[in-house]
C-alpha cells in the first residue's frame, strides 16, 4: 500500500466523521457517547471542526511522494489514531456509546497500524561525498 492511498482513505473517513459531528448528527454523538443537551451541540461542532482540520491536512499532503518529508504527518496520524482508539475504547467500556463505537475503535486501530507500518519502513540512506 502506498502512503498516498492511506492518507486519502483517512481523509475521506475523517471528513464523514467531521460532517457528522459538525451538523450534530445523532449517529456521531452516540458513537462518541455525547448526550443530547443544548451545550453539547457546541462540543460536537468543535470536535467536528478539529476532525475536519485533520482530514484537510491528510488530503493536502497526500500527493507528496517522499516518505521522509511526510514523516511528521505520519507520526501525527499514528499517535492521533492510537490515542483516539484508546479514548474510544475507554468510552465504550465505561458504558457510553452504541454499537457504532466498535466501528470507530476498529478503524482507529487499523489506521494506527497502517501509519505505524509507514513509520517503520526503511529510511533511504544518502551517500555523503
Amino acid at each position: 500500500m502506498k502512503v498516498k492511498y492511506a492518507l486519502t482513505l483517512d481523509a475521506v473517513v475523517l471528513l464523514v466523521v467531521a460532517v457528522g459531528c459538525f451538523f450534530n448528527m445523532e449517529w456521531a454523538r452516540q458513537m462518541f457517547g455525547i448526550g443530547f443537551a443544548p451545550d453539547n451541540i457546541y462540543l460536537s461542532q468543535l470536535l467536528g471542526a478539529a476532525v475536519f482540520g485533520l482530514a484537510l491536512q491528510n488530503w493536502l499532503v497526500r500527493s507528496v511522494e517522499n516518505l521522509e518529508k511526510l514523516r511528521i504527518i505520519i507520526l501525527a496520524n499514528f499517535v492521533g489514531h492510537g490515542g483516539a482508539a484508546v479514548v474510544l475504547l475507554a468510552i465504550k467500556l465505561s458504558g457510553l456509546g452504541d454499537a457504532t463505537a466498535w466501528l470507530g475503535i476498529a478503524y482507529t486501530i487499523a489506521a494506527a497500524l497502517v501509519f505505524g507500518y509507514f513509520l517503520d519502513r526503511p529510511q533511504i540512506q544518502t551517500k555523503h561525498a
